[in-house]
């Protein structure tokens, strides 16, 4: 069932081939006239891709694909090749006339000779396969197997209430809404019921609907199945027949819109639009016109997957559905799976079903769809293999389970396709941050270039349209910025299929497991095991990412000379003998909790490399002297690493650089703190080593205010036994360091000034959510913290000038820390005096 995804790489490729004429790369003969060739080759290909890859059920259309799948990863290799090429010559030369005379015919002829050749002989495999096209019915625009699904997608209002369980709560909230707007008489009213696919939100609209205290306050019902085709014409016609009307073979969209204002014209009516997946405010504009013509109280009902059309519709906030409860969906398996009830021969099939109904998730569709295969089904055996298999195995059934989900799928465009389904790399319940998503996207060249647009702000985008179209759920942001999200297993199930064994996890140590077919390898171990797996062993591979697992790397060399062409590469090596010179086309590098002391200098040579993970090596004591070289960097997460006291020189040249967790001010030239002037900076920093800035332009030259995209700051000074002697030098650097009034957690340490500085006396960074004043010694008043709304965490430790706590703490507000959690003053030894005010809502919480 899997799917052959292949339009994404393609375009990846014709971005950089094309990407050179841009560069204005003065490209040989024979080369440029073979990037030629191969450009007029891939634009034929992708111009059927299209109608092919929704032919996904063909095994014809699916081995062509595949082939060419495959061809198309030979030719990316071939472009990375030579675009790693010009990248390592461009940084060694500073001028591009010398990088363009690499190319020339005064260089020697050896690499440009060798990339012709082998751009056309992948050319020449490609034109092969692509040739054999003339065998299948492909064309562009919509497939006849589109036409099909979404004829078998319409719905109707008919539905048998009693065979609808755990939905009760659910229907009675929103008959509430509607009566109490009847009562109102309001304007017309848009309610949206939003959620992932199969959870049932046609059923709620459809017992909606037939609600005998709805149909009471409603002159005129209908029902239009909307779709995927957002048709103002169609959709008309479709309404005021719903309503009883004649369109009377009205062709036109201004005589349809009149006839329907005609029919709705003093009449208060209910409207149920099902299946919604049009996000363009001007069609939905148009089409609400002309039901604005109907009585005050009248009201839509809006179903759709996703969150930004309920957004847009909607007129109040959106209901979204979630999942049934366990003893709900036990109920409804028990209704399909057992008919006319249980008895004692089967009490070990209800065993079997409670662990098959968990599978389901608490989505209706797959519980009701599963419970019908297994109705007429006795045999332990019969659901055990349900139970054991994956959910698209299940014949018909299981088919149309996953049809469903596959609907928000398909309505993704193809590198969003791919973003999703590559997640499937990961363990099922497995927490993903978005931060770890959009690198592995980035290095794979899953994110498309969009002129200006960063790839990290594309990646940003595409975690969000993921997140609207409900594929990521429960998801959770820090204080820091940090954000979490997990996968439905049906979800999970969904990318599974589509990416078949192209993506591959394995639990353990047993590297026989693996398919020859796998780019992408996950390896975990879920208990402790002393099994060591052999990496030396392993095919090629595009991702390796290792969990928990126990590797024998006794031949490294030999491990990355095999993986040369790897782009993720995510382990422990616990050892300081690593060497990357082999590993040019790496762009994600996680050493997450390694037991190194320092990386190799070679590892500056990563000319590709985004981002770079070393939380949690505290080992760690210094980065490699040419990571300004690293031009591509875009994540460099060094948390925790307790061990390090420098950074580089010039890291401020790095100017994609979006993550530096944090930065250490040094004194020598290119380690000053105005090194982050230019950086767009994200998420958490700390910058220690504050006692090292020079002066106060130094400081205000970081454009920390600027940085409004940053959610926690940390600012450290280094203690000294002759602090007292440089607090006015403290107080000016801290007032020039004010950080955007964005900015959620902020964390002091070190400071020995008197006084706050200003920014923190007039409270300009209304949405801090957690605040720590350590070792400011000197400081004898605190800010007016009290003014602070959403600020739930205070922590101050050894303020040792402090004696008064006044009312100037708590602010002037009517009340005064209406959210704090958490409160903890320590070593303060010098507090003798706190005074309490009378104020009404003081510490709320």
């Amino acid at each position: 069932m899997a799917e052959v995804l292949l339009s994404p790489l393609v375009g990846t490729i014709l971005d950089s081939l094309r990407s050179w004429s841009l560069k204005e790369l003065e490209l040989p003969g024979s080369l440029k006239t073979e990037v030629a060739n191969l450009e007029s080759t891939l634009t034929t290909i992708q111009s059927v891709l299209q109608d092919a890859e929704k032919q996904w059920k063909s095994e014809a259309i699916k081995n062509w694909l595949g082939k060419l799948k495959q061809a198309a990863y030979d030719l990316e290799v071939v472009v990375e090749d030579f675009n790693t090429e010009a990248l390592s010559r461009s940084l060694h030369t500073d001028a591009r006339s010398q990088v363009t005379a690499f190319f020339s015919l005064r260089n020697p002829l050896l690499f440009r000779l060798d990339m012709a050749r082998k751009f056309k002989n992948v050319r020449e495999k490609l034109d092969a396969i692509a040739g054999e096209k003339s065998k299948f019915h492909l064309r562009e625009g919509v497939g006849e197997a589109e036409i099909e699904r979404n004829e078998d997608r319409q719905t109707s209002s008919l539905v048998k209430e009693s065979e609808v369980l755990g939905r009760a709560d659910e229907k009675e909230k929103i008959v509430g809404m509607l009566l109490c707007n009847e009562s109102h008489h309001d304007d017309l009213s848009v309610y949206a019921i939003c959620g992932m696919g199969g959870l049932g939100k046609t059923t709620i609209a459809q017992l909606v609907f037939n609600d005998e205290n709805v149909a009471k306050v409603f002159d005129l019902r209908g029902w239009v199945c909307v779709s995927d085709d957002f048709d103002i014409k169609r959709l008309t016609k479709a309404i005021v027949e719903s309503f009883g009307g004649n369109s009377c073979g009205i062709q036109e969209l201004d005589p349809l819109q009149r006839c329907l204002a005609e029919k709705l014209v003093g009449k208060r009516f209910l409207l149920v639009l099902d299946d919604v997946w049009n996000e363009y405010h001007d069609k939905w504009d148009r089409l609400k016109q002309a039901l604005q013509c109907g009585r005050k109280g009248s009201t839509v009902i809006v179903t759709t997957r996703l969150e930004k059309v309920a957004l847009m519709m909607a007129t109040t906030p959106f209901y979204r559905l979630g999942c049934l409860s366990d003893d709900d969906s036990w109920s409804l398996f028990k209704q399909r799976a057992f008919g006319m009830g249980m008895n004692g021969s089967n009490a070990n099939l209800e065993t079997i079903g409670r662990r098959i109904v968990q599978r389901c998730g608490g989505v209706p569709l797959a519980i009701t769809a599963i419970g019908s295969i297994l109705r007429f089904r006795s045999q332990e055996s019969e659901w055990l293999r349900v139970k054991d298999s994956e959910i698209w195995d299940l014949e018909d059934e299981g088919s149309r389970i996953l049809a469903a989900l596959r609907l928000s799928y398909e309505h993704l465009p193809p590198y969003m396709r791919q973003c999703f389904s590559f997640c499937s790399i990961f363990p099922k319940d497995s927490v993903m941050t978005k931060d770890e998503l959009m690198g592995l996207w980035m290095a794979n060249g899953f994110i498309p270039s969009r002129g200006a647009l960063d790839l990290h702000d594309m990646g940003c985008e595409i975690f969000s349209e993921l997140t609207w179209r409900s594929f990521f759920q429960e998801i959770k942001e820090d204080f820091d910025g940090t954000v979490t999200c997990k996968m439905h297993d049906l979800i999970h199930d969904l990318a599974t299929s589509i990416m078949g064994q192209e993506c591959c996890v394995i639990e353990g140590n047993e590297g026989s497991q693996i398919p020859k077919t796998a780019r992408h390898l996950f390896v975990y171990n879920s208990s402790p095991s002393t099994n060591v797996m052999d990496l030396t062993k392993l095919q090629p591979l595009q991702s390796l990412i290792q969990r928990g697992c126990r590797f024998n790397l006794s031949n490294r060399s030999g491990f990355f000379c095999k993986q040369k062409y790897l782009k993720v590469l995510d382990m422990d090596f616990n050892s300081t003998n690593i060497a990357f010179k082999s590993s040019k086309h790496l762009r994600y590098l996680c050493l997450h909790g390694a037991h190194v002391k320092t990386l190799p200098e070679s590892t500056s040579s990563l000319h590709n490399l985004q981002t770079l993970n070393l939380r949690h090596c505290c080992n760690l004591q210094m980065l490699p002297k040419g990571t300004k070289n690293l031009k591509n960097l875009r994540y460099l997460d060094i948390r925790n690493c307790h061990e390090l006291t420098s950074i580089p020189v010039a890291l401020g040249q790095l100017s994609f650089l979006r993550k530096l967790s944090m930065f250490i001010v040094g004194k020598e030239d290119g380690c000053g703190i105005d090194e982050l002037k230019g950086l767009a900076l994200e998420g958490e920093l700390s910058i220690k080593g504050l006692h090292n800035v020079k002066s106060l332009m130094e400081a205000k030259n970081a454009n920390l205010i600027k940085k409004h995209n940053l959610r926690s700051l940390s600012l450290s000074w280094r203690v000294s036994s002759n602090a007292s002697s440089h607090y006015q030098n403290d107080e000016e650097i801290l007032s020039a360091l004010q950080p955007h009034s964005n900015l959620k957690k902020l964390c002091i340490i070190g400071y020995q000034g008197l006084m706050f500085p200003y920014w923190m006396m007039d409270v300009l960074l209304p949405n801090l959510v957690e605040i720590a004043l350590e070792n400011c010694e000197r400081c004898h008043q605190l800010p007016p913290l009290g003014k602070l709304r959403f600020l739930k965490v205070l922590n101050i430790c050894k303020i040792s000038a402090l004696k008064y706590i006044d009312d100037t703490f708590y602010g002037d507000m009517e009340s005064s820390f209406p959210s704090l959690e958490v409160l903890s003053i320590h070593m303060a030894p010098c507090l003798m005096e706190w005074t309490t005010v009378m104020v009404e809502n003081i510490f709320l919480s």
